[in-house]
C-alpha cells in the first residue's frame, strides 16, 4: 500500500478546515463537480483517448483556494497507471485594481500504479490575469520534480449571456508552450524497436485549443454544463514523436459536468 503523500494530506486538511469554518458562520465557498469527458487531454498530450470520469471539489475562504480533482478511466485501457491520478492544487489571489496575480502549488498523484512506473510530480506556478475584455491570462509553471522544466499557458476567454442568471455561452482560446526539458518528459514513449525511449526534446509551442461550454442553471445552486473542446499539437517534432508513440495529434473532446455550490 502506497504512503499518503504530504501534499494531498495538506489539501485535505485545508478543505476540512474550511468546512468547519463554514459551520462557524465564516464565509466559505465550496463547489463540487462531477464530470464525464470523451477523452483525457492534458497540456497537449492525449493521456487517454477513451471516456473518463473527472470529479473535483473546490473550497475557498477569502483569497485562498484549495482544490482536489481526479481522473478515472470509464473503460479498460492498457496503461491504466498513467490515466488515473489525483491533482491537489492550492493558490492565493492578489488583486490590484484590474490586475490579478495568483501564486500557487500543485501536486499530481498517481494512485493506480501496480508496476511502480508512475512518479508523482510537483510544481509551483504564477498566474497573471488582466480583468478586462477577453480576460487575457498568462500562467507559468515550473515542475521541480520529474519534469524539471517550464510550461506556460496564454489564454483569452469571454462569456455571452443567453438567458440572464440561467444560461450563458463561454468561449476560450488557449496556447501552450514548454521548454525542452518539460516536453522531453511529457512526450516520452517507448521506441518501436524496443531499444529505449523516444522523446520530444524541443522548446516551442506545444498545442492550441478552443473550447465552448454552455452553463445552464438548475435551481439556485446547481449547474449543468455541456462542453466541446478541440485540441491540436503545433510543434513538428512533438507531432512526429506523438505519432510514433501511437497517440493523436488532434482531438475533439466532448464533456458534460454537473456542479453544486454550498
Amino acid at each position: 500500500m502506497r504512503k499518503i503523500h504530504i501534499p494531498v494530506m495538506v489539501i485535505c486538511m485545508a478543505v476540512a478546515s474550511l468546512t468547519e469554518l463554514r459551520a462557524a458562520d465564516v464565509s466559505v465557498d465550496i463547489e463540487a463537480e462531477l464530470k464525464a469527458v470523451s477523452a483525457f487531454v492534458w497540456r497537449g498530450r492525449t493521456i487517454n483517448d477513451e471516456p473518463c470520469f473527472q470529479p473535483s471539489v473546490t473550497a475557498g475562504i477569502g483569497d485562498f483556494t484549495a482544490m482536489l480533482s481526479g481522473s478515472w478511466n470509464l473503460t479498460s485501457v492498457s496503461n491504466a497507471w498513467q490515466d488515473g491520478r489525483v491533482d491537489a492544487t492550492f493558490y492565493y489571489d492578489l488583486r490590484f485594481k484590474n490586475h490579478i496575480i495568483r501564486p500557487g502549488f500543485a501536486a499530481y498523484i498517481y494512485h493506480d500504479d501496480p508496476a511502480g512506473k508512475a512518479k508523482d510530480t510537483y510544481e509551483c506556478f504564477v498566474q497573471y490575469t488582466y480583468d478586462t475584455l477577453l480576460l487575457p491570462t498568462l500562467i507559468v509553471y515550473y515542475d521541480f520534480s520529474k519534469m524539471d522544466g517550464f510550461f506556460a499557458t496564454a489564454a483569452i476567454s469571454h462569456s455571452f449571456t443567453v438567458i440572464p442568471d440561467k444560461m450563458a455561452i463561454d468561449l476560450k482560446l488557449q496556447l501552450d508552450g514548454a521548454d525542452e526539458y518539460y516536453n522531453g518528459a511529457l512526450f516520452n514513449y517507448p521506441a518501436a524497436d524496443g531499444t529505449g525511449n523516444i522523446s520530444a526534446d524541443t522548446t516551442g509551442f506545444v498545442d492550441v485549443s478552443a473550447k465552448i461550454s454552455v452553463p445552464i442553471k438548475l435551481g439556485k445552486n446547481c449547474t449543468l454544463t455541456p462542453e466541446l473542446r478541440y485540441v491540436t499539437l503545433l510543434d513538428a517534432t512533438i507531432k512526429d514523436v506523438a505519432r510514433k508513440g501511437g497517440e493523436d495529434t488532434e482531438l475533439l473532446v466532448y464533456g458534460l459536468a454537473f456542479s453544486m455550490t454550498f
